[in-house]
Parts: C-alpha cells; sequence; structure tokens
C-alpha cells in the first residue's frame, strides 16, 4: 500500500513539473503581453501615449494582475501614481483578452492653458463633460470595469483658476460584458464643493454603435442638484427627450459652483426648475416648465440655445404672486455703513449671458409698490439689463414703465420711465411710506430719470429725475394753504391742523439733481384761492427755500373784507429745516 502511495505522489510532482515546465515560460511572454494589453487600452482609452517611469509587477494568484507606477500620458500633464489592472491570464498568453478592472490610483490631469477667470458663464462646463462621457462609451473596449481612486482634474480655459476643477475624485465605472449597458457612480469635489453623480446608460445595442439611449442620471451637492431620465441620442448627445429637474438653494452660488465666472451674479434666493426637455443639436426647449424664485413660482415654457459659447435664454413664464424686491436689492443693496457707497453695483451678470423672458403676474411687488396684472418683458444681453413693463395695475389706476441698466462702457448708468394715471392718491402715499401730508383723489405721474450706476455714492450724486403729477378733486391734510393768506411771519406748523381741505387741481412739476429737489412749480386750486410755488430742497441740510404767492378767491375776499369782491394776492416765503420752516407772507392788493 506504501508503494502504491509513492507511485501516486511521484507521479503528480511529475505532473506538476511538466505543467510548470510548459507554463513558465508563457508566464514569462505573459508578463510582457499584459503589459502591452495594459498600455493599448489605456492610450485607446484616452488617447494619449503611455509611459512607465516606475516598477512593474505581474502577478499570477489569487488572479492574473498588473502593477505599473508612475504612469505618463502624453506630457507631463497627466500623470497616474499607481496602475492596477485585472484580465484572464489564459488570454494574455493567448495574446487576447479584455481587461476586467482598470484601477488608477491618484491620476492627476493639469492641462496647460489659460487659466484667467471667465468674464461670462459660458458653456464650456457641459460640453466639456458631455465630450467626457462620449469619449468613454467610444473608448470602453476592452476594459469591464475602470476605479479612481483620489483623482484630480485641472482643466485649462477661462473659469479654471486656482482650485477650480475636480479633485478628491472616487468614481466606480463598470459596463455590462455584451457592452449594451455602463453605470458610473462615486464622489468628487468640483470647484470646492464635494459632489456626488449617479449615471446609467441603456441600450438595446453595444454603446459605442451609438443610437438612442436610455439615460438617468443625477448629480448633487451643497450648491446644486440635478436629474435627468430619458432618451439621449449617443452619437453626439445632441438629442435629448426626458425630464428635467434643477434645484438650488442659492443662485449665486449654483452660478459660481457650476460655471466659476469670475463676475459678481445675483442673487435670485431658492431657485427649482422643472420641465420636460426637448434638446435638438445647439437649442433645446423646457415644456411644461416650472421656476420657484424664493417664495415665487411661474409655469409656462423656456427655451435655451448657444451662441458660441454664450447662452441665449427665452421663455413665456406667468406668476401668481411675484416679488422682485430681493433681485433688485440684491443687484443694488442699500448701504449699510459709509464703506457700502464705494461698493459696486453687481450688474455685470448683463455682459455674461443673453435672456429675454416674457412673463406675466397677477400680483407684483417691488420695494413697498404693489402691481396688479403686470405684463413685462426682462432682457439681458450685450451689458445692458432692462424690465420693460408694457402694461401693469397700480393704485387703482394702471400705467407703464422701463428701467434700463446699461453696463457696457467703463462708467454704467441707469435710466427708466414711468407713465400712470387714474392713481388712487391715498393709496399711493400709504404705500410709498409718505405721512408728512396726506392727499386724497385721483392723479397721474409721468416721469423719467437717469444716473450713473458704479456704486451707489455715483447714484446719489448724478441722479437726474423729471417728474410732473397732478392730482383732482381730493383733499389735502397735513397743513391749510391758507396759511400763506395772511401777511406777517409764522412757522408752517401755524398751518396744520387735524382736519382736512379739499382741492379742484393739485400739479407739481419738479426735478431732482444728486440730492436737491427743485420744485419748478407747484399749484394748488380750491374755493379758497390759488397756491402757487417754486424753489428748492436740500436733502443734505434737510431744509426747503420756497417762494410764490397765494390769490384768494372772490368768496374768500368777500368773507374777509365784507367789500366788493376782488382777488387779493400775497407773496410768500417759505425757508428753513423740513417739516418746519418758517413763513413769512407780504400781501400787495391788485385792482
Amino acid at each position: 500500500m506504501r508503494r502504491r502511495w509513492l507511485t501516486v505522489a511521484l507521479a503528480a510532482v511529475v505532473t506538476l513539473v511538466v505543467v510548470f515546465a510548459a507554463i513558465l515560460p508563457g508566464l514569462a511572454l505573459g508578463s510582457d503581453t499584459a503589459r502591452a494589453l495594459v498600455v493599448d487600452r489605456l492610450e485607446a482609452l484616452t488617447g494619449r501615449h503611455v509611459s512607465i517611469d516606475g516598477r512593474i509587477e505581474f502577478s499570477v494568484l489569487p488572479r492574473a494582475r498588473l502593477s505599473l507606477e508612475h504612469v505618463r500620458l502624453g506630457d507631463d500633464d497627466a500623470t497616474i501614481d499607481n496602475l492596477v489592472a485585472n484580465f484572464s491570464l489564459f488570454d494574455v498568453i493567448a495574446g487576447d483578452g479584455d481587461i476586467s478592472r482598470l484601477v488608477l490610483v491618484r491620476p492627476e490631469w493639469r492641462v496647460a492653458g489659460d487659466t484667467a477667470e471667465a468674464s461670462a458663464i459660458a458653456a464650456g462646463t457641459g460640453n466639456g463633460l458631455l465630450n467626457g462621457v462620449h469619449t468613454l462609451l467610444s473608448r470602453m473596449d476592452g476594459i469591464r470595469a475602470v476605479e479612481i481612486r483620489d483623482g484630480l482634474f485641472r482643466p485649462a480655459g477661462p473659469g479654471f483658476a486656482g482650485p477650480r476643477g475636480i479633485s478628491n475624485a472616487n468614481i466606480q465605472i463598470a459596463q455590462s460584458a455584451s457592452t449594451d449597458t455602463l453605470s458610473l457612480s462615486g464622489g468628487f469635489v468640483w470647484n470646492g464643493q464635494p459632489s456626488t453623480v449617479d449615471l446609467e446608460i441603456n441600450a438595446d445595442a453595444p454603446l459605442k454603435n451609438g443610437g438612442n439611449s436610455n439615460v438617468d442620471v443625477s448629480i448633487d451637492s451643497p450648491a446644486l442638484a440635478a436629474n435627468f431620465s430619458g432618451t439621449v441620442h449617443l452619437d453626439d448627445f445632441r438629442e435629448a427627450h426626458g425630464r428635467l429637474s434643477i434645484s438650488a438653494q442659492s443662485f449665486t452660488r449654483a452660478i459660481e459652483w457650476l460655471f466659476a465666472p469670475g463676475i459678481r451674479v445675483p442673487e435670485l434666493g431658492v431657485v427649482d426648475l422643472a420641465g420636460d426637455l426637448f434638446l435638438e443639436g445647439d437649442s433645446a426647449e423646457l415644456r411644461e416648465a416650472s421656476l420657484r424664485l424664493g417664495a415665487s413660482e411661474g409655469r409656462g415654457a423656456m427655451e435655451a440655445r448657444l451662441d458660441g459659447d454664450l447662452p441665449v435664454v427665452g421663455g413665456t413664464l406667468a406668476f401668481n404672486d411675484l416679488n422682485l424686491t430681493p433681485i433688485a436689492r440684491s443687484i443694488a443693496p442699500y448701504p449699510r455703513n459709509a464703506l457700502d457707497f464705494e461698493r459696486p453695483l453687481a450688474i455685470d451678470f448683463a455682459k455674461a449671458m443673453q435672456m429675454e423672458i416674457r412673463l406675466s403676474a397677477s400680483e407684483l411687488m417691488l420695494g413697498s409698490v404693489p402691481f396688479q396684472d403686470v405684463a413685462a418683458v426682462v432682457s439681458v444681453g450685450g451689458g445692458i439689463a432692462k424690465l420693460d413693463v408694457g402694461d401693469a395695475a397700480m393704485f387703482g389706476g394702471r400705467g407703464q414703465a422701463a428701467i434700463t441698466v446699461d453696463g457696457r462702457n467703463g462708467e454704467p448708468t441707469v435710466e427708466g420711465w414711468i407713465s400712470a394715471s387714474g392713481l388712487d392718491t391715498a393709496s399711493m402715499m400709504q404705500d410709498l411710506a409718505i405721512g408728512s401730508i396726506s392727499l386724497t383723489g385721483r392723479s397721474s405721474v409721468r416721469a423719467k430719470l437717469d444716473a450713473p450706476a458704479s456704486n451707489w455714492r455715483a447714484v446719489l450724486t448724478g441722479l437726474r429725475i423729471e417728474a410732473n403729477f397732478d392730482a383732482r378733486n381730493g383733499q389735502i391734510a397735513g397743513f391749510d394753504p391758507r396759511v400763506f393768506a395772511e401777511p406777517g411771519a409764522r412757522p408752517l406748523v401755524a398751518g396744520t391742523g387735524s382736519g382736512s381741505i379739499p382741492f379742484t387741481t393739485l400739479d407739481a412739476k419738479m426735478a431732482v439733481a444728486g440730492t436737491d429737489l427743485d420744485l419748478d412749480k407747484v399749484t394748488i386750486r380750491n374755493d379758497a384761492g390759488l397756491l402757487t410755488a417754486s424753489g428748492r430742497y436740500f436733502a443734505k441740510t434737510n431744509e426747503v427755500d420756497v417762494t410764490g404767492d397765494f390769490e384768494a378767491g372772490e368768496a374768500q375776499v368777500a368773507e374777509a373784507s365784507g367789500v366788493s369782491p376782488q382777488a387779493q394776492r400775497v407773496g410768500f416765503k417759505m425757508k428753513g429745516e423740513w417739516p418746519n420752516p418758517n413763513v413769512t407772507t407780504a400781501p400787495s392788493l391788485s385792482q
């Protein structure tokens, strides 16, 4: 029995020796073949020449594995600290086979070139992502899975100065044996924000063949979350249909995270955009769209196209309630201290994109002024931003208005106009917080303004406004025009009272120059007579300097003198600190 076991053991040893004798030349050959296979696959995947500056290790157990250190792709702008490839040993020895798994440890790709900050919201970020996915699909032949550990990608071009780009990338990429499905998932840091991505692509044929495929992709970061589910034409990614949703807690941070523009972007607050995406070439439509800006939500349709690298956005949106106050305050925040008067206003966004949005709103709020049934157009482009209100209800009347910010030149400017009629004067005075004088009646306003708009100091010192205001058949409270009818000197407060005085007409033509208000002509007519005045208000010192006259009506003269009614005119001068300047009158009878 012992002799039999010895015979079997000897035969096994001889067999192993024969097998190893047969395999060892193949293993030696397999090491070189495996390296050639990995280099070939890596060059096909990256489109760059591959060179190896470090150690090469080839092992068989527990699986065939090739490890390469200090791999360079092309010039020195792309390196991989360590590359590990797993594959079938017998396929490698036979000179053929797929890499079952390719692990890239600390790959770094730093593209030399212009790293100046971007002056616009360019489309290069999106194009780069699509080109990368398209390249991946067309070059994954012979590789079943790719794992990236601690990757770094610093692209060139505007918007990628400093730490911009991808870092700390840990990504898993896998495709099926039939190459008709591909998944990509993992985490990375993009422009300083930790982010995750999940991508699933499914087709009825190998993905490299192109055609339409089902695509589900989601990107999540503290700055922005985006999801798309639909079909995409894989040949060039220029055709897509599906549901798109984008959500950001801060519009400004989302734009800075996505595009890294070297400009100040106005803060619109929370932004949620969703709709059915139809992408054809360079043009896209978002149908059944909903857009939420802060607490305001609008519905309609939007469209976009690329003009070079500059996005052109358009659309039509209808809001129930739209509050433009936070947007206006983001562009021109109220100064809180002396330094804020010198802070540049955020109007560079007008150079960053082109946009024309037609909007309507049942209720619209701008500052303390409420509007109803608004039809307007918001346009941005070429350094000019404009809000054109074609029609709106306000204070019980209707009107039109427009305001334009022009940032094309070194000294930006703002100009605008408003024309409104049939206004409820009492409501207007209340909403505008004008409390020193109370007016009622129906009124109309026509005004235009212009000012430099580089900062608040420039606005306040260079502001120019011309305005006409008229009111009919109302009442005035806060002072009695008859304070100007009696000769002598007295404070204006002597003419104030709790009552109100009716008037038939009130007309005012005024102009603002910087911080000074010029009253070209103010007239108030009622049964007591006609008050006419002109002068100036100095905002810096809160003083007024006004002259005029009061012409008593016939009934007032008859009541005062008991003689036949003849017009009596009293000249007056009002000077001092508002709201209680001194009034001095001097009568002069006219026959």
